[in-house]
């Protein structure tokens, strides 16, 4: 093991320089005033309450209302119905928020207008699966009153030509008229909404929206389960990460959206000590000739020379552009990247049940919305879509392509991202993409049974309950893996920085590498506990299966053969990568405590050899003024000075021989 006797801290890790990232306390996070009240005041909060209080509300509401006087952590949903999103939504009761873009407004007619909007949002898509493994959906509603039309229809005992087995609501978002129109349809258990609607981490022992723990032989017997998660979105600039803060102000569920604080050498574009070498071409890029030129090759295939060139690296704007001409080119390559990156804490829940009045199962299946800014950190995760044969003919690659076309892993034309193309090959363009979501992606892939079940099955499923299930753990696994890719490369990147701080810790200090290590020492638990969650909960959850007009229950995880089974694995897997996170947190954080221990006990041995250089000038000077004899202070003056500089050359002799006398000892 390294001891701090033989650990060699580089110069270059000095905590005496400054970095432009902020990384200091935000002043929101001390705020301890409660405007709406706390939890024990009662009086404070039912008078604003009568503020947002709905005069004629709809059963579901009323409803709600009722049982919350015996169960209070479902008022929480009562005032989320009736202002349209979080309480401390309803004014800009931190006066920080000028512009509204997080709350309502205080004059009273922007307030409605606003709050009208949030209360009547709807996308909710219906997908039905029949007998013979086939699906279809069947709508998507974005209005409260085509919703309310698509529930109408459905009608007991109205037998479409395939029997139905599964009727599937998927949402984006909650809005009351959606939590209104589909819990009084299917008489959905209230605390599934609650559920969703917020999103805390821990609360504070004042918190009003505090939600008491549920025991867990009560949670495997709930007819709905939430998968928690966290997303990662990669920004090009600080800019555009600000938009997509502002994006999820408009969510009305509770959504954060949070930098990681992780900034890196890499996350940014800077001028290369290569780029000031190399010589320029005419139009002030770096061509390819020159770079092969200055590392000793060519670019016409002849031999390198033989002196060996510097170990460089190229930078990016090396390579050549392929069409000088364009216009659109120059512009390109001179934005200017500061990558940043997003994390946001994500819920999927899904209530699942025999409807009563039906001859099938509904399942009611909630997603958070996704930002527009910004792009899914690595663009996102692997098309899971059979790859086509190279042997296949243009007609059939064509249709597989078309196929396969997943809505977050697909360019889009026109779309931000590609409008700076240059490069394309001249062929007609795909059809429009749909938008690209977690909502989206899951509508996709729960349309394609034989794509998401590994292996696809040879014979009906008896449980086609079970395919929605296997897309939403699919996807929530693919988060997963990016996630813990993401924290692999975060603390790989420190591992550079504190062994090679000359390069990449020129403008910072080592002070910020301990907050960076503080940040997934606060973030790697939390992520450890939604994945354990996950396994005890979501996969002893109660399947539902048909027998007669009785349900009886099966465990998800009885079989090896069950669809259901590889996903304990994965995140088995993704649990094991973040309990090493956590042990290679602590020792990074070993490591640079013990550095900066060094660099400041190196101070304290500079100011202890300061100190000492007057000790002998203080001993002597204190020794010669006993003299009262003022006449002699001229002989005192130089024999003070002659002693005195004996003494501090006898004094620095010897701390130099006992320095060498440790290190050969060493």
């Amino acid at each position: 093991m390294t001891t701090t006797s033989t650990f060699q801290i580089p110069k270059a890790l000095t905590r005496t320089r400054t970095i432009k990232e902020s990384w200091g306390f935000r002043k929101h996070w001390r705020s301890a005033v409660y405007y709406t009240g706390d939890l024990y005041q009662d009086e404070l909060q039912d008078c604003y309450r009568a503020e947002w209080k709905v005069e004629h509300p709809e059963p579901y509401l009323q409803f709600v209302r009722d049982i919350s006087s015996e169960w209070p952590h479902l008022r929480g949903l009562a005032d989320f119905m009736e202002v349209g999103t979080e309480p401390v939504r309803w004014r800009d009761f931190f006066c920080a928020d000028g512009d509204n873009k997080y709350t309502y407004s205080n004059d009273e007619t922007k307030r409605a207008c606003a709050q009208k909007k949030r209360v009547e949002k709807t996308r909710v898509s219906q997908i039905v699966y029949f007998e013979d493994d086939t699906c279809e959906e069947v709508a998507t509603y974005t209005r409260p009153g085509e919703l309310g039309e698509g529930l109408a229809q459905l009608k007991p005992g109205a037998q479409p030509e395939k029997h139905i087995k599964l009727r599937l609501f998927v949402v984006e978002d909650l809005s009351r008229s959606v939590i209104e129109q589909l819990g009084s349809t299917f008489n959905i258990d209230p605390e599934f909404f609650r559920a969703h609607a917020f999103d805390y981490v821990w609360f504070n022992i004042r918190d009003p929206l505090w939600d008491p723990p549920s025991l867990h032989v009560d949670a495997v017997r709930r007819d709905w389960f939430q998968l928690r998660f966290c997303r990662a979105r990669y920004f090009s600039s600080r800019q555009q990460f600000n938009q997509g803060q502002e994006a999820a102000n408009l969510f009305n569920i509770g959504r954060k959206l949070y930098e990681d604080e992780n900034k890196a050498f890499w996350d940014s574009d800077t001028q290369s000590k290569l780029a000031k070498v190399l010589p320029r071409s005419k139009k002030g890029g770096l061509g390819i000739d020159q770079i092969k030129g200055f590392l000793g090759g060519s670019s016409n295939g002849e031999n390198p020379a033989k002196e060996k060139a510097p170990d460089v690296e190229i930078p990016r704007p090396a390579a050549a552009p392929a069409k000088p001409e364009s216009k659109e080119l120059p512009g390109k390559f001179e934005e200017k990247i500061d990558g940043k990156v997003g994390l946001m804490r994500t819920k999927a829940t899904m209530w699942t049940k025999r409807w009563e009045e039906g001859d099938c199962d509904i399942a009611v299946l909630l997603l958070d919305p996704t930002i527009e800014e910004g792009f899914p950190l690595w663009r996102g995760y692997r098309n899971w879509g059979p790859i086509p044969s190279f042997s296949a003919t243009t007609t059939d690659r064509t249709a597989l392509l078309n196929a396969s076309r997943v809505p977050s892993l697909t360019k889009r034309t026109g779309s931000p991202q590609t409008k700076h193309q240059v490069f394309q090959a001249s062929k007609p363009s795909p059809p429009a993409a749909p938008p690209a979501s977690f909502f989206s992606d899951f509508l996709f892939w729960t349309q394609r049974p034989s794509a998401i079940l590994n292996p696809p099955p040879k014979h009906k499923l008896n449980d086609t309950n079970i395919i929605p299930m296997v897309a939403l753990l699919r996807l929530v696994s693919a988060e997963w893996l990016t996630m813990s890719q993401y924290i692999k490369t975060r603390l790989s990147q420190i591992d550079w920085e504190i062994t090679h701080p000359k390069e990449f810790l020129t403008q910072t200090q080592i002070d910020i590498i301990l907050n960076k290590l503080h940040t997934w020492r606060r973030l790697v638990p939390q992520y450890r506990e939604m994945i354990t969650e996950t396994q005890t909960r979501v996969f002893r959850v109660q399947v539902k299966v048909q027998t007669g007009r009785e349900l009886s229950s099966l465990s998800l995880n009885t079989s090896d053969t069950d669809p259901l089974s590889p996903f304990r694995d994965e995140f088995r897997l993704v649990l094991a990568q973040m309990e090493e996170y956590e042990r290679r947190i602590d020792r990074l954080t070993t490591v640079v405590t013990s550095a900066i221990s060094i660099v400041d006990s190196r101070r304290v041995e500079r100011l202890t050899l300061l100190a000492m250089l007057f000790v002998p000038l203080s001993l002597v000077g204190t020794l010669f003024s006993m003299s009262d004899d003022i006449s002699e202070i001229r002989d005192t003056f130089g024999w003070w000075a002659v002693a005195s500089a004996s003494c501090v050359v006898l004094l620095f002799s010897w701390t130099a021989w006992s320095r060498k006398q440790s290190l050969k000892a060493k």
